[in-house]
């Protein structure tokens, strides 16, 4: 899965009413009134991007508030928050905290970290961390706090349909156009790491909430539909593998590990991989890696990855 949109989503989001998505990640507690400065994403030397990074001022305290979001859960996060971290605190010389948003409970480990440790020789430092997982957070209750700019996260929390069309009701509900017709497309794209986005268009376009033509100019519906294809390619072939072992043509281990390493070169050229493909045990787990292998950050995540599934298999299997 690309999560480049997903990046551009949560930025847009993050851009707009800062205190809203700091209330949503629990920096600001409601009954706090703050002052929220957008600062510079990028912290030099050296340089490095996050995904959003405030300096908020209330009555009783100043800090930096630093947020990541992520699709799916990246295995390479305890080793970079340490890194912002260090680098926010050298270059604003105020108390940094870091949250962690995870859109989805995708590619989680059972016990997520919540602390990093950089290792200087002799010396040792450890970063703490806020982990939010946005499905355990109340649909119901955001929908009720009215701030726009958080419906495009409704799809992903904790609620069901009556939640979803509430969402899509309040968005219809936005008075400027062009606010309330790139809400709506925030919407489908996060919503669609849980719902069918064919199904969140028509429920969009039901509402007339956003002219044809105008929705066909978007970026944003080109991947939807660039997406589109590419699922129903994977379902293709999802239904080749029912039909060849419904004919008692079960793919192996070997057939398995086999793709998935053609499938890990074409991601990172040059890795190299043995029998630790093997050492998974499981082909369904294999099957599994080979659908995270986009969300990878880099060889080393799948690399540790590999070692972990390894080290966890069923002697059964």
């Amino acid at each position: 899965m690309n999560s480049k949109p997903y990046d551009q989503a949560f930025k847009y989001l993050a851009e707009q009413e800062a205190d809203a998505l700091l209330h949503l990640l629990g920096v600001i507690r409601p009954d706090e009134q703050a002052h929220v400065e957008m600062l510079p994403r990028e912290i030099s030397v050296p340089a490095l991007l996050t995904d959003q990074t405030y300096l908020v001022t209330t009555d009783s305290r100043k800090f930096i508030a630093h947020a990541e979001a992520q699709a799916a859960y990246d295995y390479g996060l305890p080793e970079r928050m340490p890194e912002y971290d260090v680098l926010l605190r050298l270059k604003y010389r105020l108390p940094v905290y870091s949250f962690v948003l995870l859109l989805t409970p995708r590619n989680r480990p059972r016990s997520i970290p919540t602390s990093g440790v950089i290792e200087f020789g002799g010396s040792r430092l450890i970063t703490n961390y806020q982990v939010v997982r946005l499905w355990e957070i109340s649909a119901a209750e955001m929908l009720a706090m009215r701030r726009d700019v958080l419906l495009p996260f409704i799809p992903l929390m904790d609620g069901q349909q009556a939640e979803l069309e509430a969402g899509v009701e309040q968005l219809q509900q936005v008075a400027d156009e062009r606010r309330r017709r790139d809400l709506a497309l925030h919407f489908v794209m996060l919503g669609g790491l849980r719902y069918n986005r064919a199904d969140l268009l028509e429920m969009i376009g039901r509402n007339n909430m956003i002219p044809l033509h105008q929705l066909k100019e978007s970026s944003f519906y080109q991947y939807i539909l660039d997406e589109g294809m590419e699922k129903g390619i994977e379902k293709g072939i999802e239904k080749g593998i029912e039909k060849g072992m419904e004919k008692g043509r079960a793919m192996t281990l070997t057939t398995v590990a086999d793709l998935f390493r053609m499938m890990a070169v074409k991601r990172f050229p040059g890795l190299q991989l043995g029998s630790e493909v093997e050492e998974v045990g499981d082909i369904e787990r294999l099957k599994q890696l080979c659908l995270e292998l986009d969300q990878m950050p880099d060889a080393a995540a799948l690399e540790r990855r590999l070692l972990e599934l390894a080290a966890t298999r069923n002697p059964q299997a």
